[in-house]
C-alpha cells in the first residue's frame, strides 16, 4: 500500500471506515458496465478499487451518473470525485481540481460498416452525429456543427449515442477512442473512422472539488504508485490485451500536483509518494 504526505483527508467528508463514493457514468464500456449479474465492472472499476485500496477505505461505492449531470453531482457532494475518464480542459480545471493524467487519448467516429471512412470533418455535411451530452466530444460537435454542415444528436448515455447509429437514426458517433475501439470489437456492425479528434481533451484525469486538496494529494499519491509498479499496465492488459504506449499518461508519472499545464497545477517539488 502507498502511504502519501500531506494533510490526511479524514473529516467528514472522506469517513476512512466508509466505502469511498464514486460518481461514475455506468455503461461507458470498456470504463464501466453492467455484468450480467448486476455488478459493475470495467477498467474504471479495477482502477478505483486498486485507488480506494491504497488510500485505506473498505471498498468503492460507485453511483451511477449520467455525464451531463456528473460534475453538478460533485459539487452537490453526493460523492467524494468523479471516476470515469475526465478530459482535462482548462474551462473544467479552473471550477474543479484534477489529478495528473492517467490516460492519453482522442476522440473518434463510429459507423456502419458499409460506410466509408471518415477522414475529414467535410465528410459529415449534411449528416446526424450522436454523442454522450455534456462530453469533451459533445463540445467538439457543438461547436463545427455550423462549420462542418452536420446535425448533433445528444444522449444521457454513449451506449444510446451508439445505438443511433445501429438503428439508423445517425450516421455516426462520436466518443473516446478507446471506448469506440472497444464497442466496435464487440459489435461486428460497426467499425471506427481514422480521423481523430485530438486537441483540448487528449488528457484525463482523476476530479474533486477545488477545495479537497488533502484528498487530491491521497488519489496522486495512489495514481503514481500504480503507475511506478505496474499495476496501469496490467489493468490495461485485462480490458485492452496490451500494456499500453510506453510513453503515454498511463506509464508516466508527472512531477508536482495535478494537470501539467492546466490550471490547478503545482510544481510541489517536495511531493513524492511512498509506495510498497
Amino acid at each position: 500500500m502507498g502511504t502519501f504526505g500531506g494533510a490526511q483527508a479524514q473529516d467528514a467528508d472522506h469517513p476512512k471506515d466508509k466505502k469511498l463514493t464514486v460518481g461514475l457514468d455506468i455503461g461507458y464500456a470498456p470504463w464501466a458496465m453492467r455484468a450480467p449479474d448486476g455488478t459493475v465492472e470495467g477498467f474504471q472499476v479495477d482502477m478505483l478499487n486498486e485507488i480506494a485500496r491504497r488510500v485505506g477505505r473498505p471498498g468503492v461505492e460507485f453511483i451511477d451518473a449520467n455525464f451531463s449531470a456528473i460534475f453538478a453531482g460533485l459539487f452537490a457532494k453526493r460523492y467524494e470525485m468523479i471516476g470515469s475518464p475526465i478530459a482535462i480542459t482548462k474551462e473544467r480545471a479552473e471550477q474543479m481540481a484534477f489529478t495528473e493524467s492517467w490516460r492519453t487519448g482522442g476522440n473518434a467516429f463510429t459507423t456502419l460498416l458499409n460506410e466509408p471512412d471518415i477522414t475529414a470533418p467535410e465528410m459529415l455535411k449534411g449528416k446526424v452525429v450522436a454523442t454522450n451530452s455534456g462530453s469533451v466530444a459533445d463540445a467538439w460537435l457543438t461547436a463545427n456543427a455550423e462549420k462542418y454542415g452536420f446535425t448533433v444528436q445528444k444522449y444521457d448515455k454513449d451506449t444510446d449515442a451508439q445505438q443511433a447509429v445501429l438503428v439508423g437514426r445517425a450516421y455516426a458517433s462520436l466518443a473516446d477512442l478507446a471506448r469506440s475501439e472497444y464497442a466496435a470489437g464487440l459489435n461486428k456492425k460497426t467499425k471506427v473512422s481514422p480521423y481523430i479528434v485530438a486537441g483540448a481533451g487528449a488528457e484525463v484525469g482523476l476530479v474533486v472539488r477545488k477545495d479537497d486538496r488533502a484528498f487530491l494529494e491521497q488519489l496522486e499519491g495512489a495514481l503514481e504508485c500504480m503507475k511506478k509498479d505496474g499495476t496501469f499496465k496490467k489493468i490495461n492488459m485485462k480490458w485492452f490485451k496490451n500494456e499500453g504506449d510506453p510513453n503515454s499518461s498511463m506509464n508516466k508519472i508527472y512531477p508536482g500536483i495535478g494537470p501539467v499545464g492546466f490550471p490547478g497545477y503545482d510544481p510541489a517539488p517536495t511531493f513524492a509518494p511512498k509506495c510498497s
